[in-house]
């Protein structure tokens, strides 16, 4: 297991494969909702197991949100979501981010405090969801 730190240009086709099985097949998430400006300039994340197909990804913008956090279904409970928060946060902190922060959907939110994020409970809808903030210190 390994997490690839990438741009959008040289791992588009990994990181859309994966937001697509996961955010727009499986969620139902509308397209328009999930490609955005911020893929151009964020760093990118991509998680692999012992082969070369890409089992999870996550995006650090420059103001310190981590987003896009996906795993494949068949990887999932096997620490590849971990791996990614950490790596997104060990970027933050080389990059001077002090407090990253992200848009939970709230049925994963106790994934998220396990990763030392914390909310002030207020949700909102994004994308068809229910989403909680949350934050940490880096």
């Amino acid at each position: 297991m390994k997490v690839l730190t990438s741009d959008w240009k040289s791992s588009k086709d990994q990181l859309t494969f994966v937001r697509k099985q996961v955010f727009i097949i499986e969620q139902g998430i509308d397209e328009k909702d999930e490609w955005d400006e911020h893929d151009e300039d964020a760093v990118h994340f991509v998680a692999f197991g012992t082969t070369a197909v890409p089992t999870g990804t996550c995006r650090l913008t420059e103001d310190g949100q981590l987003g896009r956090l996906a795993v494949l279904p068949a990887y999932r409970h096997q620490g590849y979501g971990e791996m990614l928060v950490t790596k997104a946060i060990q970027v933050a902190r080389q990059m001077g981010i002090k407090t990253a922060f992200l848009h939970a959907q709230v049925d994963v939110q106790t994934f998220y405090e396990k990763q030392n994020f914390h909310t002030d409970g207020k949700m909102f809808l994004e994308a068809g969801k229910m989403h909680i903030r949350m934050e940490r210190d880096i």
